[in-house]
């Protein structure tokens, strides 16, 4: 089947509306600069003049390049030459073609352009965080209903736990999550990024780490030559955050805290859980302070998007990489993601495809996403189900 044929949405009858299968995106693209107006007047104005007069630095040497400038798809540029600053044209590309219910934005472009906050002065890289936390409240959320929030905040800047509480007593229930990047000057799991934990609970909002693309530390060993040799290396990412925030005893210190992570794959996470729970049982003497076995925390505090999808290079083995999946207790942790506007944008029929089951149609493409971010499913919207065909 054709792309094209993919993205129509198929007609249904007005009896079968309530069968819909609904659509939350959790991983889709607002990407103005710091100069676009949407940005810049959220800005104070010493700041403004310094990136006017200096710019913002570089990234410290050695970044891959792209095939485009923004990794985008052709058409995501709006009539100004820009990608993923129009909200209309991104509700008009995807929300309203596939009848969502809910998006969650994420920018990581925050952290990218300010590589984490070492290539400036930490004053303005703080400023730059705080007004794309605003331009997404107002610009993205006050145009359209659907788009939720992810509060950006710097993983190595120090009042990061500050800014969740700004944005959350300033905008209330227009963000739904916070996002870092999951690289950073020490292993995630570390005692100063215990405050942002903590912040995290208190409102009962999901911990985000998205990819940091062309940013600080996109692996364990600096960076990469080519872009397709740093898309390839996304998931090696969590294998070193995921057993840092297990073996830190993060999650008996904050048991309500739920992790999201974002573009960095789920294919690793059954034989993974095998790895992490047969080095405790040889170790466990040592990590007395855990109360259960890793692969318990990985059950229960962690959640994963679709895109990009897995794509086992014979087609009949997808259905044995979900079910493994499936089996091992994480049906219910897998969520649509479209990355949009860049050019791998997954539609919800090439994520989830409609030969698969129909609970698992739902539990991915919304059910799940609802579950975590308490964002309700529309009655009547999203795909047709194709038991009411």
């Amino acid at each position: 089947m054709s792309i094209t044929e993919l993205d129509q949405p198929a007609q249904m009858s007005p009896t079968a509306s309530h069968r819909r299968l609904g659509v939350i995106d959790v991983d889709f693209h607002p990407m103005p600069v710091p100069t676009d107006p949407q940005v810049a007047d959220h800005l104070p104005q010493r700041w403004r003049d310094h990136i006017a007069r200096y710019g913002l630095g570089s990234f410290g040497g050695g970044v891959s390049p792209a095939q485009r400038e923004f990794t985008h798809r052709l058409d995501a540029v709006d009539v100004n030459g820009r990608v993923g600053v129009d909200p209309a044209l991104a509700v008009e590309q995807v929300v309203d073609l596939y009848d969502m219910s809910a998006v969650v934005l994420t920018c990581p472009q925050t952290y990218i352009i300010t590589s984490g906050g070492v290539n400036m002065p930490h004053q303005l890289a703080t400023a730059l965080y705080r007004a794309y936390n605003d331009a997404l409240a107002h610009t993205w959320c006050g145009y359209d209903d659907r788009f939720r929030a992810s509060i950006t905040v710097a993983r190595d800047i120090p009042g990061g736990e500050r800014e969740i509480e700004r944005c959350m007593t300033e905008h209330g229930d227009k963000f739904v999550q916070v996002l870092m990047s999951p690289s950073g000057a020490d292993p995630i799991g570390r005692r100063r990024y215990w405050p942002i934990f903590e912040a995290c609970e208190a409102y009962d909002i999901p911990l985000g780490f998205h990819v940091p693309g062309m940013g600080r530390q996109p692996t364990g060993a600096g960076r990469q030559s080519f872009y397709g040799e740093m898309h390839a290396a996304f998931s090696v990412l969590p294998l070193s955050m995921v057993p840092s925030l297990i073996f830190e005893g993060v999650f008996d210190r904050f048991p309500r805290l739920k992790i999201a992570a974002l573009e960095l794959g789920w294919d690793w996470v059954v034989p993974f859980s095998w790895r992490l729970d047969a080095v405790y049982d040889k170790h466990r003497a040592d990590l007395p302070h855990l109360s259960r076995r890793p692969s318990e925390y990985l059950r229960e505090h962690f959640w994963f998007s679709t895109q990009p999808l897995e794509e086992p290079e014979r087609p009949d083995m997808t259905e044995g990489v979900f079910r493994l999946f499936e089996e091992a207790g994480f049906a219910d942790r897998l969520m649509f993601s479209s990355d949009y506007p860049h050019w791998d944008f997954d539609s919800p029929y090439e994520s989830v495809p409609e030969h698969f089951p129909e609970d698992r149609r739902r539990r991915i493409l919304g059910e799940n996403a609802s579950a975590l971010y308490r964002l309700p499913l529309k009655p009547g919207h999203g795909l047709p189900s194709p038991t009411d065909a």
